[in-house]
């Protein structure tokens, strides 16, 4: 593989001494709180599957004797679990200490029971887990969705020392029933709430969670956390250059002699790589390093290989920076969703940039109010589309087929006849802005929904949109074949046909082109002046088995095919004729 370099500048590399290092220690990894509705406190009930999941990122063994759980309410003892269980016989459900690297999960003592017979339900935890468990039935009287949660050594009713603590940025725990923690970011049901960052960051903002972009669970598993190594990335722009800042905690050892490497791919990976920097670690535990990075298109890896080991690659996503105007289009909308409609309401985004874009802190809306696509890591690959919408679970039922759906915190409701909708980049960039108004469809627009004409139009007016009677959220339109044309035009064959329902030939092919703000309308008459057939499903090909709007046999002989296209502005006609004939 041929390696080029993009940037000559040698990366800024610290070793961080191990007091700082020591300072991460024990964290909190994962909460997953109020798992499922229904009765929360009975056997199988809610509360039997919620977890706390502990990492040990310190240089030395952890141990549980004297530490609490909390959630400012009621506080529990962490214990060991019983060895009755046999679906937990697999993992380490007798050790009382966390070793460097090792994760723990605490889960309620109705678990235990709950998979007596159940089995099958069990939580996919790691089989090196430490399971643990606490001194009644629920964790902290049952965690709901907006509690959050503290872990620290004492007593009951003394804090000796803060251990963790997965809570919002302004809350500090001084006693453990001082009042309710609060972790106001509610998660749906089966998903759980994760650290942003444990390294990188300052103060209270190494304390912010997000929900995990990982599912299902991962109970067991911490995903920044391989071979026992800890890696984390962010990235700011200073002038038009993109400074990475990349942390690298040997939590099992140090570095010693290995290697790292960045580099990036494009977006069609080819055969080779643009290598960025490389270097090699020392022996410290913790290292940060700063490299600056022209913020080109392309999907970018930051690679550790150890000593003897095997290479650790992580992806680091910088599609934030350069992805800004023209990378997402709103390609299609659909609001009048209702109850009626059998659907909620919805629009659908296409990456057209070389490289995938995170949605993580996009936005979306209107010039008054605009609301977050994704409250965590979402990345939507080169070319491919994701629908939008208020209500992912209906839109599962109508179209069980989309591949990519997101379902925003906060939804932005779509007004029926005349909106303006705007997609932003982080940075507050309009990358797409989608213009609708009724009027354009003459009174056309009943349940359709709007497809997007062309990719390279502006979005503003009625050129840019045509009705689309068969939705297709998810996947390509074909307003792009058929509607992107300044000009009607009609093709029909084979001339003659013959209907017979069984071949290609056995029907009368009748091609349409329209501009996106026509209406159109197919009749077919016979040689005399009878209406035989009309077609009101807008569509680029329309397939005549020679029967009548009776469903009778049409008679043999010549036929016209008269397609009406009405300019939905201003009303203007254009009727195009061909010449068909029939034979049986």
């Amino acid at each position: 593989m041929r390696l080029k370099t993009v940037i000559s500048a040698a990366a800024a590399i610290v070793a961080i001494g191990s007091t700082s290092t020591d300072a991460i220690g024990v964290a909190i990894t994962e909460l997953h709180r109020d798992p499922s509705a229904g009765n929360k406190t009975a056997i199988p009930g809610g509360y039997s599957h919620s977890f706390v999941e502990i990492t040990n990122f310190g240089g030395d063994t952890f141990f549980f004797k004297n530490v609490f759980l909390t959630n400012g309410k009621a506080t529990d003892s962490i214990m060991l679990f019983g060895d009755s269980v046999s679906v937990l016989k697999k993992y380490r459900s007798k050790a009382a200490c966390l070793p460097p690297g090792g994760i723990a999960v605490v889960l309620p003592q109705n678990y235990a029971p709950w998979l007596s017979d159940t089995s099958s339900l069990a939580h996919p935890m790691a089989d090196s887990t430490i399971v643990l468990t606490v001194n009644r039935k629920t964790l902290c009287g049952g965690l709901a969705n907006d509690d959050g949660v503290a872990l620290y050594r004492g007593t009951r009713s003394q804090i000796d020392s803060l251990i963790g603590i997965a809570a919002d940025q302004d809350v500090y725990v001084s006693a453990p029933l001082s009042g309710k923690i609060t972790l106001s970011l509610k998660q749906p049901k089966g998903v759980s709430v994760v650290p942003a960052s444990l390294v990188l960051g300052n103060g209270s903002g190494n304390r912010r969670y997000i929900l995990s972009p990982t599912a299902p669970l991962t109970p067991g598993r911490y995903e920044a956390l391989l071979d026992g190594m800890l890696t984390e990335y962010s990235a700011e722009m200073f002038f038009g250059t993109v400074q990475c800042s990349l942390a690298v905690v040997f939590v099992t050892g140090n570095g010693q002699n290995a290697a790292w490497r960045f580099y990036s791919h494009t977006s069609g990976g080819g055969a080779g790589a643009d290598e960025i920097d490389r270097g090699v670690f020392g022996n410290q535990r913790q290292y940060l390093l700063t490299i600056d990075i022209d913020p080109k298109p392309g999907n970018y890896v930051f690679e550790v290989t150890p000593s003897g080991g095997r290479a650790v690659s992580v992806p680091v996503d910088l599609s934030s920076f350069w992805a800004a105007a023209g990378s997402l289009l709103v390609t299609e909308i659909y609001p009048r969703g209702s109850a009626k409609a059998d659907q909620p309401e919805w629009f659908e985004l296409q990456n057209v940039s070389p490289a995938g874009v995170n949605l993580n802190e996009w936005m979306f809306g209107g010039p008054n109010d605009t609301a977050a696509l994704a409250a965590s890591d979402l990345i939507l690959p080169s070319g491919q589309f994701i629908v939008v919408t208020k209500d992912t679970a209906a839109m599962r039922s109508k179209y069980p087929r989309i591949p990519m759906m997101i379902k925003p915190a906060r939804w932005l409701a779509l007004n029926n006849h005349s909106d303006t909708l705007c997609v932003l980049s982080p940075h507050g960039v309009v990358a797409d802005m989608a213009v609708y108004r009724s009027a354009w469809f003459g009174g056309g627009w009943t349940t359709q929904s709007l497809e997007r004409v062309s990719g390279t139009g502006n979005g503003h007016d009625s050129v840019s949109w045509t009705l689309c009677n068969n939705p297709t959220p998810g996947f390509p339109g074909n307003a792009e074949v058929w509607r992107a044309v300044s000009a009607p035009s009609v093709e029909i064959g084979p001339t003659p046909f013959r209907p017979n329902g069984k071949r290609v030939d056995g029907f009368l092919s009748i091609r349409l082109k329209a501009p996106p703000n026509c209406r159109v309308k197919v009749k077919i008459l016979s040689f005399d002046g009878k209406l035989l057939k009309t077609f009101t499903d807008e569509k680029e090909l329309i397939m005549w088995d020679g029967k009548t709007d009776n469903a009778k046999p049409a008679a043999p002989g010549p036929i016209y095919i008269v397609a009406e296209f009405t300019s939905a502005a201003g009303g203007k006609k254009v009727s195009i004729r061909k010449n068909g004939i029939l034979w049986r």
